[in-house]
């Protein structure tokens, strides 16, 4: 008697930050994201629910929200083409700033007929105590404990993290040149509060022209971060250098994603990608990998690619521009 057949499928997973619910670039958001053909998208920044509404219609998927802890209004949402067999959105009042969205799907496949997609959109909070990373442990730990009754079940983690991997690089001295260079373009502009800020789109008839001389979409305004006036003498001061970077990341804590490398999980692009950068964000000026997919000990076995869309491995010209981030995309056998 022969062997019943059994149905392998990949199973494509994608997290993206769209910054702050996509206004203004929701055409290439969406463009971006049906060019992946992903069966499951995790969204982080979902400040606009019509826009989560529209773009699932568009790419006719499901859509489910997990609304913010503390009530800012940046959500967090998912996308499946699979059936979503429940959910649930964790709130950890006072212990997370977002949310865990936790997301059961049934894939179709025999190998993995069930996953659990775990959502999360870890604090930036870079000016707190070890520059955030106490913050985003104290989420992690919420995440975890939440993950205690189906610990052993097919699950990923994923989402934008905020957090380097131990042994990443950090393009520090490229980026604060890069500020620096926004500043003299003076797309960024001091404010009285002794804050240095970009210049809004709208503000003259100039400012987009101003900001495309300098390769900046006007649309991502938005996702310029606002520092100190004094960070950019101190900027000017520092050469672009490798072993400069090397100095700067060291001062980074980078416990977030240490500790869940210690409880077993596999990060997907690292793992097979040992040496490549990898950057995320910021798609003007690629300085980091901040967003993950971890898989645990089931789905790292089954996993079959894993690539930043927008790079070399998976082109995609429209996705520098209609985000701060670049999208991951991951592939797992189910």
């Amino acid at each position: 008697m022969s062997r019943a057949r059994t149905r392998t499928r990949l199973l494509r997973v994608v997290t993206y930050n769209i910054l702050l619910g996509g206004a203004r670039r929701e055409e290439r958001i969406t463009e971006v994201l049906r060019r992946t053909g992903a069966d499951v998208i995790t969204l982080q920044e979902v400040s606009n629910p019509a826009f989560a509404a529209e773009l699932a219609r568009s790419l006719g998927m499901e859509l489910v929200i997990g609304h913010a802890s503390d009530g800012s209004g940046i959500n967090l949402a998912v996308l499946s083409r699979l059936p979503v067999r429940r959910w649930r959105n964790h709130t950890h009042r006072g212990r997370m700033l977002r949310s865990h969205l936790e997301t059961v799907l049934t894939t179709g496949g025999d190998h993995v007929p069930e996953l659990h997609l775990h959502s999360v959109h870890l604090a930036a909070r870079f000016g707190e105590r070890k520059k955030g990373e106490e913050r985003r442990r104290r989420e992690l730990d919420a995440l975890l404990s939440d993950l205690t009754e189906t610990a052993a079940a097919p699950h990923l983690i994923a989402g934008d993290f905020n957090s380097l991997a131990p042994g990443d690089h950090l393009e520090a001295t490229a980026f604060f040149a890069r500020m620096a260079e926004l500043r003299r373009a003076r797309v960024l502009v001091r404010q009285a509060n002794g804050l240095v800020a970009p210049k809004r789109v709208g503000e003259d008839a100039a400012v987009d022209e101003a900001w495309l001389r300098v390769g900046v979409d006007p649309r991502l305004d938005v996702g310029i971060p606002v520092l100190p006036f004094v960070v950019y003498p101190l900027t000017a001061l520092l050469p672009r250098s490798r072993v400069v970077d090397r100095v700067l990341g060291g001062t980074i804590e980078r416990g977030t994603v240490a500790r869940l490398l210690d409880a077993g999980y596999v990060d997907a692009y690292r793992h097979l990608h040992p040496r490549a950068h990898g950057y995320t964000c910021a798609t003007w000026m690629p300085a980091a990998r901040i967003d993950y997919v971890f898989a645990n000990s089931v789905m790292a076995a089954r996993l079959r690619r894993c690539e930043v869309v927008g790079s070399r491995g998976w082109p995609d010209r429209e996705a520098s521009v209609a985000s701060d981030h670049h999208p991951l995309l991951a592939e797992f056998a189910v």
